[in-house]
């Protein structure tokens, strides 16, 4: 899925057009960037630019107009560590971006399964388009992830949140991991199942009988 690295590089690009606009309104201009590229409301705290990257407080991302929930991403913060020679290289190369206590909204519009919104702010024309610039996130952080899924029906289903998860080289060939995000997130579902379960007391109870020896 190509869909949240080349939401990444957005923000980068994004950031990048900000530094020569108008720097006492920039974090109202990447707002404004971004939500006309994604074609959904977005909002920003707090952008601080320096020569090592950059840093984004409280960035978030909402839904179509015909969602039922608001949000298609949040986080609290996410700090990208680049060079103003690898922004203007091709790849485009980000050293490190790594991000706190993010929230990703998924929201299906069809019984199937087959559309949702992240769909809509990122459809597959806009992968076409914006192809010709490659990139290369050689890190990637991520702290306290959480994903919560809503079904056409309105039945919501909130993921046990992911304490850390570290990725490396993520190219616009590669896209961003996601299986093993899912992997991640059913693990956690299983240990938590064990956990809440009284094991050992379901087979004290129930004791599993032993097969008769052999003849």
């Amino acid at each position: 899925m190509k869909k949240i690295s080349l939401f990444l590089a957005l923000i980068i690009l994004a950031i990048l057009s900000v530094t020569f606009l108008a720097w006492a309104n920039k974090e109202n201009i990447l707002a404004h960037f971004l939500s006309r590229e994604l074609h959904v409301p977005t909002s920003l705290r707090l952008l601080e630019i320096d020569k090592q990257g950059a840093t984004l407080d409280h960035f978030w991302v909402g839904n179509p107009p015909h969602s039922q929930t608001s949000t298609s991403f949040a986080a609290e913060t996410t700090r990208i560590d680049t060079s103003l020679d690898a922004l203007f290289g091709n790849p485009l190369v980000i050293e490190k971006i790594e991000i706190d206590n993010i929230f990703v909204g998924i929201e299906f519009y069809d019984k199937q399964g087959t559309k949702t919104n992240w769909n809509v702010i990122l459809p597959d024309e806009k992968e076409e388009t914006k192809s010709s610039r490659d990139y290369l996130i050689k890190t990637l952080i991520l702290h306290n992830l959480t994903v919560e899924v809503t079904k056409v029906d309105g039945t919501v289903k909130r993921y046990p949140t992911i304490s850390e998860m570290e990725f490396h080289n993520i190219t616009s060939e590669t896209g961003f991991p996601i299986d093993e995000i899912e992997k991640a997130i059913f693990n956690l579902m299983m240990k938590n199942l064990f956990q809440s379960l009284p094991i050992n007391q379901l087979f004290k109870a129930s004791p599993i009988p032993l097969p008769l020896p052999l003849p």
